[in-house]
């Protein structure tokens, strides 16, 4: 299904429902956003403030044009100063800005995300063309920023143009009963435009745009007045939806509320507007509330949609600040925030568990919110000078309640330091991908070891490769006799807090985290990780169960500008800027494969426990291939170096490995003298480190650092 990328970024369908009364009365009829242009539609309009006397005096002698032409007049020149609008005069502009992206568009080569559509000489095809997104107008910040930066009005001409044959093909009175749950088609097939992935973003592209050209002389009166009454309507049409999203805690719910606190803000002259923002209002607090666990992560657990999803209630806290209820969930706020720093690595990125490329620390950080929120360290991160700094490395922090199941542990905030991610928590309510234990790691300032991403979810190009990629056996798991994870019995959203070990100590940090191949395979798996004086990590595998052995793959993805060897059994991931990371079997002798963008199918029982070859259908196009790719927003995957451990094992079996970064210069005689002795069913291993060191006693049921 499509997904639409705004300030949020929505998914299809979560599960779970959570009510919440609101005292916003709803509009009784089916019909009642329908407002006749003219006279009605002017009758909206708060006739009692003073700066609206000559539209109201117009309006009282009868003379209709005459009261359009004082309310353009003055909506042309009327102060747009809120943080829910760009204010565009304070943002500087380049007599050298690039307007590459529009001029292709005029051009008539529009691409909307997902497909691309040369326009015929008959002009777009608003019904059958093959623009799924076309009537959400992705494309138009592309648009505002040439406009902004060169005033040359076929910038502005082409918006509106591209409004008004938008509202000739789909009449305002066709939104009449349609649900936003209705409309869409394909990929390939416009989706209409009261489809909840359309309407929340056309509701904020048509305000901005409008915050911008709404003074070029080129653009006359009664085209403004006729973007405005549609935009009036279809408003009013989203305030009978909404709610539907919100108490579904779904993100398309979160765009809508961004959406008509935008589209209530171009329109606060109207006295609907003013009723609209404080039902907006209290459900971005019914969002806040109950869309995020405890700990500031969004429930959907996808970290490029949740960090936009942060972002927005990020943003709306703080736009509607001055409102008590706001001022009595700023620590909330807060959380949010320091969730996403905890989850960002030292290159100011966040992990792609759950789907696509996750994005920076800063697209899921609003500033504002930030220092309202009195987060003084944030602002240091953003601009690396002198300052406060977060005042921890693990995230969740010491003694706070683990609940979304990510855990970072890092050596510091440097774009140097060294940085581990995990996913031990529930496997979220959208775009589940079988990553139950997989792991990132960035050091010296390089992504080693990625969750791979996923590509856009579809694209009419001939020669794309589109996957989302959501086996587990493409993550850095384990698999048992060839099975890959399944849902099994993990839930999909955690209901209390969670219970892996995370433990931290003087000069380490412990993680503990478990998944059962039950029923499929009577084997359980137990990944430990220790970060040891902060420098390095010791990774171990436990298999458990009732068989007396597996056969076992062991996977790493690396990212896709890692250049692999091998020494021995040795791993050998060097980045470009001369960094190293080696990675060192400790007690097995599986042994070590490299594979790069395998297109032969592999199976995987993701995500029903059944075995197949297809990873996931999108427009019946099949998505089938192996290891060793990475994905980004375009519409192909990209090559990326897997290094596979594979062979048979007796159970129990433990598979330990070191992970170190060496630093450009150092060499393998580097690496730290890592030693085990066994006694009695335990094994105690000794981590060297520069200022002590670290005995770890491991067994099959547990784990000590001494």
């Amino acid at each position: 299904m499509a997904t639409t990328r705004l300030t949020v970024l929505p998914a299809f369908i979560i599960l779970g429902l959570t009510l919440m009364s609101t005292s916003a009365a709803q509009p009784a009829a089916p019909d009642g956003f329908l407002v006749p242009a003219g006279e009605p539609f002017l009758r909206k309009l708060d006739l009692t403030r003073p700066e609206l006397a000559p539209v109201k005096q117009a309006l009282d002698r009868g003379d209709v044009p005459a009261a359009e032409a004082a309310f353009i007049a003055y909506f042309r020149r009327k102060p747009l100063a809120s943080p829910l609008l760009t204010n565009w005069d304070a943002r500087e502009r380049d007599p050298a800005y690039r307007n590459a992206s529009a001029e292709k568009i005029l051009a008539g080569h529009i691409d909307d995300g997902y497909s691309v559509y040369d326009v015929p000489s008959t002009g777009i095809d608003w019904v059958g063309c093959p623009l799924s997104c076309l009537t959400r107008f992705p494309f138009f910040g592309s648009f505002r920023w040439s406009y902004h930066h060169t005033r040359d009005p076929k910038y502005a001409r082409f918006m509106v143009d591209l409004l008004l044959q938008y509202t000739k093909a789909y009449p305002i009175e066709e939104f009449v009963g349609k649900k936003t749950q209705q409309g869409w088609v394909s990929h390939t097939t416009v989706a209409k435009p009261w489809y909840w992935c359309m309407i929340p973003e056309r509701l904020m592209e048509v305000p901005e745009t409008l915050a911008l050209v709404r003074q070029d002389p080129a653009i006359s009166d009664q085209e403004l007045l006729s973007i405005l009454h549609r935009l009036y309507q279809e408003a009013g049409y989203l305030t009978t939806e909404i709610k539907h999203w919100v108490d579904l805690r779904h993100n398309g719910g979160c765009a809508m509320i961004e959406a008509l606190a935008a589209t209530s803000t171009i329109l606060s002259d109207f006295t609907e507007a003013q009723r609209w923002l404080d039902y907006d209002a209290e459900l971005a607090l019914q969002y806040l509330t109950n869309s995020f666990y405890p700990d500031g992560m969004c429930l959907e657990l996808t970290c490029a949609y949740s960090a936009g999803v942060s972002q927005s209630n990020q943003h709306m806290a703080y736009s509607l600040r001055e409102r008590e209820v706001m001022t009595k969930n700023r620590e909330r706020v807060a959380a949010l925030i320091t969730c996403i720093a905890g989850l960002s690595d030292p290159t100011g990125w966040l992990p792609s568990f759950g789907d696509l490329y996750a994005t920076s620390l800063w697209t899921g950080v609003d500033q504002n919110a930030a220092e309202w929120a009195g987060l003084d360290w944030v602002k240091t991160l953003r601009t690396g000078g002198e300052g406060p700094l977060p005042p921890f490395t693990v995230w969740p922090q010491p003694g706070q309640e683990q609940w979304c199941g990510y855990y970072t542990m890092r050596s510091g905030w440097d774009k140097q330091a060294r940085y581990l991610a995990i996913d031990a928590g529930p496997w979220g309510t959208t775009h589940q991908h079988g990553d139950r234990l997989s792991f990132v790691v960035t050091a010296l300032g390089q992504k080693f070891i990625i969750d791979p991403s996923s590509t856009r979810y579809a694209a009419n190009t001939p020669d794309s490769f589109i996957s989302r990629q959501v086996s587990s056996f493409l993550h850095n798991t384990i698999t048992i006799d060839g099975v890959d994870e399944f849902r099994g019995d993990i839930p999909l959203e955690a209901k209390e807090p969670l219970h892996n070990t995370w433990e931290h100590g003087e000069g380490y940090s412990l993680f503990a985290g478990s998944y059962s191949f039950a029923p499929l395979k009577p084997v359980q798996w137990e990944r430990r990780v220790v970060f040891a004086d902060k420098a390095y990590w010791l990774l171990q595998d436990v298999l458990t169960g009732g068989q007396p052995e597996a056969q076992v793959e062991q996977n790493f993805q690396f990212e896709a500008d890692i250049n692999i060897t091998f020494e021995g059994n040795k791993t050998v991931a060097e980045a470009p800027n001369g960094a190293r990371l080696v990675l060192v079997p400790m007690d097995h002798d599986l042994k070590p494969t490299l594979t790069i963008g395998d297109k032969v199918p592999h199976t995987t029982y993701w995500p029903d426990g059944k075995p197949k070859l297809v990873q996931c259908r999108e427009d019946n196009r099949d998505q089938q291939h192996g290891r060793g790719w990475t994905g980004r927003s375009g519409d192909k995957l990209l090559p990326a170096p897997a290094v596979t451990y594979t062979g048979p094992v007796k159970l129990p079996a433990t598979l330990t490995v070191l992970m170190v970064p060496l630093e450009q210069g150092q060499g393998l005689e580097d690496l730290p003298k890592v030693t085990s002795q066994a006694a009695e069913g335990k094994v105690l291993w000794t981590l060297p480190g520069k200022e002590r060191t670290l005995q770890v006693e491991c067994s099959a049921g547990s784990v000590i650092v001494r």
